[in-house]
């Protein structure tokens, strides 16, 4: 069964706020309402969804449960075999299809071959992201799904960045910032503002900076928790995740099983209008 609600959301869209509906589907089975959401509109990415949460003022209904994001984060290697970790805003290669396959394969091997289906970490700890084929993230980084940038560039400032798009950065498990094996930890929101997996999650440093500024100034917050599954990540094993907002103290959860439900929003933005509200003032390049 699929659960459906309506939310009252802002976005920003072409340096003008528009106010509308949006709606979720929820289920038990994500890759059924991520398929639902795309037939209703655009599915929300995460930096879609920071500034729904920002323009409210981290107020309503959307901070009150956990939210699925089309925002992928992918482990893989390049041609030249160096390990790179990329996030995709948008539909790149966890289409519903694709999930739907992956999942019917980790029921059959569960009980058979043990050693494939949905990952693990190097420890065998089950930790249920997508396995991919090295042709698939060949093809992502070849720019043949989406436009895709490197990190370097797209921290110093893209203009004109398309909705859906990608960015790639070299990937060394180590060098990641640290969290705690399984739990997050908390970190001032000064900290989290330098991480590149952060930054690139968040759609930028401006909108990184506006969702910590006005978490700041509305909520009072200066730690956020944080965690991820990076450092128990096998980079031979070319993988991915959905991101997950976890309330306004986790809004970068990585631990999604791929098998699990999800709760996706979209929203049909031919129904969204101009919004005029002297309370928000915020700039917009």
């Amino acid at each position: 069964m699929v659960h459906i609600q309506d939310y009252s959301i802002s976005l920003i869209e072409e340096n003008t706020i528009k106010q509308g509906m949006a709606r979720s589907f929820y289920s038990q089975h994500g890759y059924a309402v991520l398929q639902k959401a795309q037939e209703y509109g655009d599915v929300f990415t995460l930096p879609e969804f920071l500034q729904t949460l920002y323009l409210s003022s981290f107020q309503g209904s959307l901070t009150e449960v956990p939210f699925t994001l089309q925002t992928e984060e992918i482990i893989g290697k390049s041609k030249a075999g160096s390990p790179v970790a990329v996030v995709v805003h948008g539909s790149g290669l966890l289409t519903p299809k694709r999930i739907r396959n992956g999942i019917i394969l980790e029921e059959i091997v569960e009980y058979e071959v043990p050693d494939h289906g949905l990952t693990r970490t190097k420890s065998g700890r089950g930790q249920f992201a997508l396995p991919l084929y090295d042709a698939e993230i060949d093809a992502l980084l070849e720019g043949h799904i989406l436009p895709i940038f490197q990190y370097a560039d797209f921290k110093s400032g893209i203009s004109n960045l398309p909705r859906e798009y990608a960015i790639v950065r070299d990937f060394c498990s180590e060098k990641e910032f640290p969290t705690d094996k399984y739990f997050a930890r908390d970190y001032y929101l000064s900290m989290l503002k330098e991480v590149p997996r952060i930054i690139s999650l968040a759609g930028g440093v401006e909108n990184l900076e506006n969702c910590f500024d006005l978490l700041n100034l509305h909520c009072g917050l200066q730690e956020m928790r944080y965690s991820h599954s990076l450092h128990d990540i096998d980079p031979e094993q070319a993988q991915g995740r959905f991101v997950e907002v976890h309330g306004i103290n986790n809004l970068f959860y990585s631990f999604m099983g791929m098998d699990g439900p999800a709760r996706f929003l979209a929203v049909k933005r031919e129904n969204l209008q101009e919004k005029i509200d002297k309370e928000i003032m915020i700039e917009v390049p």
